[in-house]
């Protein structure tokens, strides 16, 4: 593994610049290995996870990826659902819809749906796909140990690539520093005013 960070202090201050921030109660891993790998590794964390253990979100960056990685979960028999982007918008509600409803545990997406879904029943995000900025990698983690959730939950990042590193490691300073992640701090500030 490359590294893992746990903070089990609540999480308290809703403040604007707390958006910006990792939630502290929410266990960061990031495991590092060859692309070939990550499937078992996959496999093996849904394996694993006990049947009370709350929803998946498992995204990937691309909808190519969505879709073959839900036909391996066909075939090793792990019920689950698919969103992303090239789906009509009725398709795309219909998905949303049965999984806030609890009917599937298992979703794996693009980052479509790592912005407005009501997440308060995942208890783990995995990052199939290394987000390809911090604002992507805050916004799926921001999915997991939302308000209303019975569990503190987890991320887990799967790292193959090198470039993928430099954001680890600006993610693991600023969650164990508890500051803002770097380049965050100009968003969602209203631009000046001026003629």
């Amino acid at each position: 593994t490359l590294a893992k960070f746990t903070d089990v202090d609540r999480f308290v201050n809703l403040s604007t610049q707390s958006l910006h921030r990792l939630p502290p109660h929410v266990q960061q891993k990031f495991i590092r290995l060859k692309g070939r790998d990550k499937l078992p590794e996959l496999l093996q964390l849904l394996k694993e996870r006990p049947s009370s253990g709350g929803a998946v979100l498992i995204f990937c960056n691309t909808a190519s990826t969505v879709n073959w990685l839900g036909y391996i979960l066909d075939d090793h028999k792990i019920k689950h659902l698919r969103l992303q982007g090239q789906m009509s918008a009725a398709a795309r509600a219909g998905i949303f819809g049965s999984f806030q409803k609890g009917d599937v545990s298992v979703l794996v997406c693009t980052d479509l749906a790592s912005r407005g879904l009501d997440t308060s029943s995942v208890q783990l995000v995995v990052n199939y796909d290394f987000p390809d900025t911090l604002q992507d990698y805050l916004h799926r983690a921001g999915r997991v140990g939302r308000v209303g959730s019975k569990a503190p939950g987890a991320v887990v990042s799967f790292v193959t690539h090198r470039w993928d590193v430099d954001l680890v490691r600006k993610i693991e300073t600023a969650a164990r520093k508890r500051t803002g992640l770097p380049g965050m701090d100009s968003i969602n500030k209203p631009s000046p005013k001026g003629g």
